[in-house]
């Protein structure tokens, strides 16, 4: 049962990491997306929907970099706090803070699944001159709520079993 979980941990930090990598792509279509719109404006030039665009972009690369950087222990911690505990309090107190994380990221991703389902259902397009469907842009920031609840459940259970378990 050790080699399916050392397997799922090396699968689940493969995840996090093309999720990374995807966060990276948005934010080169962030600056070439920019870039055009400027460009456009300097030729006099109307390109619908650059600005929504480079919107979307931004807002699929903060979630999908969410789980990457959670995994790779960049997010903001409450080290101050916990390193004032000894080592038995201290890993009460991160189990803790885990499961409230855990609860929060599943409500977010829950909650980001219900607004893309209802955006798709009720066919819901955006303000801006091009019209898109809502639901696409938002499916990017739904992914990225999935893996980082699943990044913090992740790591729950690792501070659970206590195997391979390292302080933030």
């Amino acid at each position: 049962m050790s080699s399916f979980f050392s397997r799922l941990d090396r699968g689940l930090n493969l995840l996090y990491r093309y999720c990374g990598y995807g966060a990276a792509v948005c934010m080169v279509a962030i600056g070439v997306l920019v870039c055009l719109s400027i460009i456009t404006r300097l030729l006099s030039v109307y390109i619908p929907g650059l600005t929504e665009y480079s919107g979307y972009a931004m807002a699929a690369g903060s979630f999908l970099a969410l789980a990457y950087t959670f995994n790779e222990r960049a997010h903001i911690r409450v080290e101050l706090l916990l390193s004032r505990f000894g080592s038995k309090l201290r890993h009460l107190a991160e189990i803790w803070c885990l499961g409230v994380a855990t609860t929060v990221t599943c409500y977010l991703a829950w909650y980001m699944g219900r607004m893309v389902y209802f955006s798709w259902k009720f066919e819901e397009r955006s303000e801006g001159a091009d019209a898109i469907l809502l639901w696409k842009p938002q499916l990017l920031v739904m992914i990225g709520a999935i893996v980082l609840a699943i990044a913090v459940a992740h790591q729950l259970i690792k501070c659970l079993a206590d195997q391979g378990y390292q302080p933030r």
